[in-house]
């Protein structure tokens, strides 16, 4: 199959549905509002159905390992502290601000679009990288963001706060099925627990509607915003769809990551600024026009910067 093929059949039923979403939104036929609605039935149902019965299918060999864990974990990390360092240090911005800048450079859009463009290029196996990521921005990205939003608010000052904040933020994320369903099917993999045909099919019946709804829930979000052009906006993109895959290659080759494991990282950190970021920005009303425009300028390059890497077969 030529690379313009597999670009075409990977990227191209993700573009329709997400246009389909927005032009939805744009004609009126469904609200803008409802993204809400489908986001929750992804990300709560879906999503968290599809990684268990993926997790639970592995084996012991592919949980072991480490470097590509480790390769990740510091793709998403490095960067995030790194904008983080540039946001605060070199222009002065608020902690708070620069929290949010730096979430939107390093926090990929794992459940809406790694999924299905990673699946569509490597295969059902790629959805431990997205269990991996997810797992990583829930437990380290998140709680740190949240932690310096809560430390940038006027008179917050007290450091036990912040602890409380972090410690909150953490308990948050394990109630979330999107959490504690992977963990619990890395768990019976490692045991080699079998799951009953009937359990697998019930789960993967709901899990398979996951790229599809999140997709167009994506589109819906992506109609209601206005591309706003900034030095900000074109930092953040520039960040998440060339530096990030860029610092998951030097990472993988370091740590002596290969083949498949390899073109995983970097398809994941090619992926676009996850819309997630744009929740937080309105909630603590801080970095909120940039946090928009950052998502819908990132997700109209990636499938530039997509579809290069597939076509490089990086």
């Amino acid at each position: 199959m030529s690379s313009l093929s597999v670009i075409v059949q990977a990227l191209a039923p993700v573009a329709f549905v997400i246009l389909l979403g927005v032009l939805a939104g744009r004609m009126g036929l469904i609200k803008a509002a409802s993204s809400e609605v489908l986001a929750a039935l992804a990300l709560d149902f879906c999503l968290p159905a599809l990684l268990f019965v993926a997790t639970a299918k592995m084996t012991v060999t592919e949980l072991e390992n480490w470097r590509f864990f480790l390769g990740i974990s510091i793709g998403l990390l490095g960067v995030y502290l790194l904008a983080l360092a540039i946001a605060v240090l070199v222009f002065r911005k608020p902690i708070a601000d620069g929290s949010l800048q730096a979430l939107n450079s390093a926090f990929p859009n794992m459940a809406f679009m790694g999924v299905p463009v990673l699946t569509a290029v490597i295969g059902a196996s790629a959805v431990l990288s997205v269990v991996i990521g997810n797992l990583i921005s829930s437990f380290l990205l998140l709680p740190l963001t949240l932690t310096l939003l809560e430390a940038g608010k006027p008179g917050q000052k007290k450091d036990a706060s912040r602890l409380a904040v972090a410690a909150k933020s953490l308990l948050g994320a394990i109630k979330q099925p999107l959490v504690w369903a992977p963990l619990a099917g890395i768990a019976l993999a490692l045991l080699q627990v079998p799951m009953p045909g009937f359990v697998s099919a019930s789960f993967t019946l709901i899990g398979t509607a996951t790229s599809g709804v999140a997709l167009f829930a994506l589109g819906l979000v992506l109609s209601g915003k206005k591309l706003v052009f900034g030095g900000a906006v074109l930092l953040n993109t520039i960040f998440k769809i060339a530096l990030q895959p860029a610092a998951m290659l030097l990472l993988a080759l370091a740590l002596d990551v290969t083949g498949v494991y390899r073109r995983e990282m970097l398809l994941l950190g090619a992926l676009p600024t996850a819309s997630m970021t744009a929740m937080f920005a309105v909630e603590y009303d801080v970095y909120v026009a940039e946090s928009e425009a950052t998502i819908l300028l990132s997700t109209i390059l990636s499938v530039v910067t997509l579809g290069v890497l597939i076509a490089l077969k990086a």
